[in-house]
């Protein structure tokens, strides 16, 4: 059995090359011209997860509130632009970036984005389209508080979301987030019939 990032990747690099190829095929070929932008996000999935965590909080052991408010908000929320590039009347390159976000117990890491997508029209009413795409890095990573537990258990390593819950604070650190983004690979195959 082939493992899905493997094969994905191995047949993203075997159209980019063939791209690669087709751009010193056509000496016309003007690469900025020919790229559009097809999306602007802020925020994304993991980013909508953590930001559940801001309205959250605590009573310490003398009874002073605690907030997760500063821990959990970012100082820029993550952002992606994707661009598609047609390279052939057929075929269209996507690639993109996204910028990450970072917060005081939280951070997701930068990303770029590529993918293909194949569109065949039959005639002037339908058309096949087959897109591809895959997410690069991206990774949401969570860290742990230092908490003081007094005479009960001294300064330990917990998670922070979970510091007041009844579960001992080792055992919460098994629950700190290191995911990667939602959907890194996707495959979308589409028919369209346009009737008049």
């Amino acid at each position: 059995m082939v493992h899905s990032n493997t094969f994905f990747g191995s047949v993203l690099l075997g159209l980019l090359l063939l791209w690669h190829q087709s751009c010193f095929a056509f000496s016309d070929f003007d690469f900025w011209n020919s790229t559009n932008v097809i999306e602007i996000k802020q925020g994304s999935e993991l980013s909508n997860k953590m930001n559940a965590y801001r309205m959250g909080g605590y009573e310490l052991s003398n009874g002073a509130p605690l907030t997760l408010k500063n821990w959990y908000t970012p100082t820029f929320t993550d952002t992606r632009v994707t661009y598609m590039t047609q390279v052939h009347k057929k075929v269209g390159l996507i690639w993109g970036f996204s910028t990450g976000e970072n917060a005081q117990k939280y951070s997701v890491d930068p990303s770029i984005k590529l993918g293909l997508v194949f569109r065949h029209e039959f005639d002037k009413t339908s058309a096949l389209s087959l897109r591809g795409t895959t997410i690069l890095a991206g990774r949401l990573r969570e860290s742990a508080c230092t908490a003081n537990y007094g005479e009960i258990g001294g300064v330990q390593q917990v998670n922070c979301r979970m510091a007041a819950s009844p579960m001992q604070p080792s055992q919460t650190l098994q629950y700190l987030y290191n995911e990667k983004p939602y959907n890194y690979n996707t495959l979308w195959l589409q028919y369209t019939k346009n009737f008049d």
